[in-house]
């Protein structure tokens, strides 16, 4: 698999979903998880809409909101209509005080992982 991470991001979201849509006794949503976070931090929307969801769902990984709300929006912010959607449906999920820390989150994020790979 340490050949994998060098491939590309749509490679590793490719393999995300492999993990994610496997048979009950094969699906593995930790390693779904690993992988859509390799490839969403390349800048790839589809990855980060899913590793949203799975934030949001709490597959592979701890249940979120926050970063729920930060990997929708720079999915949403790059044009995936599925990421806003869900933006609205989370956001009501989250308390207040917190929307502040995920607006800062998901800007962060959009600077680390979109716009170094924005051509």
């Amino acid at each position: 698999m340490i050949y994998a991470e060098e491939r590309s991001s749509t490679t590793q979201f490719e393999l995300g979903q492999m993990f994610r849509k496997a048979s009950d006794e094969s699906r593995d949503y930790n390693q779904a998880a690993q992988w859509f976070k390799h490839s969403a931090e390349q800048g790839y929307r589809k990855a980060q809409y899913k590793l949203g969801l799975m934030y949001a769902r709490g597959l592979g990984v701890n249940c979120d909101y926050v970063q729920a709300y930060a990997w929708l929006k720079i999915a949403a912010t790059q044009g995936s209509k599925r990421a806003f959607f869900c933006l609205n449906k989370y956001a009501s999920k989250i308390p207040s005080y917190q929307i502040e820390e995920a607006h800062a989150l998901s800007r962060d994020y959009y600077n680390k992982y979109v716009v170094p790979f924005a051509t």
